[in-house]
């Protein structure tokens, strides 16, 4: 992905794991998709370095002091355009499902034992994937929670922790 960073941008709407024997993850737009020969959890470190000059380890430890949250964290990517990315899957090739916070509308239970939640985007479209929606539901609270406390933290001339 070296000449690619442009490629993860507040439009993407999620990216998802595949299993194709030479792509390991598919970054999927409103309106196309590209398929990386790198794990996702790559994909968005490789976007924090070149964009915002940080890292998923700094933000996830910036969220283990912060928050309080220590595993299966939503990636702040920039709070000005709500760009903020969280997991659905875990992962142990890291390499989970991320969903894009501000491309959702919301979660439902779509009907089927082996895809149990549905995922409704604001450009009208659904998917349903694998994860539980309970920990769908989670996450999107954690995710909501972090966004506006990392927003009220920037908008402080000066943040005291106690």
């Amino acid at each position: 992905m070296p000449n690619n960073y442009h490629l993860l941008i507040p439009d993407v709407k999620y990216i998802e794991p595949i299993k194709d024997p030479e792509h390991l993850c598919r970054i999927h737009y409103p309106a196309a998709f590209y398929d990386s020969k790198i794990p996702s959890e790559s994909v968005v470190n490789h976007l924090l370095l070149y964009k915002y000059g940080t890292s998923v380890k700094a933000r996830r430890d910036h969220l283990k002091v912060r928050h309080d949250i220590h595993r299966m964290g939503p990636i702040v990517m920039d709070e000005r355009c709500q760009f903020v990315m969280f997991p659905l899957s875990v992962s142990k090739n890291k390499n989970p499902f991320w969903l894009n916070l501000c491309s959702m509308l919301q979660f439902s239970r779509s009907g089927i034992a082996s895809l149990p939640t549905r995922i409704h985007f604001n450009d009208m479209t659904t998917i349903d994937i694998e994860a539980d929606f309970k920990f769908c539901e989670k996450q999107y609270d954690k995710t909501l929670r972090v966004l506006d406390r990392s927003i009220k933290i920037k908008e402080q001339p000066i943040y005291i922790t106690v």
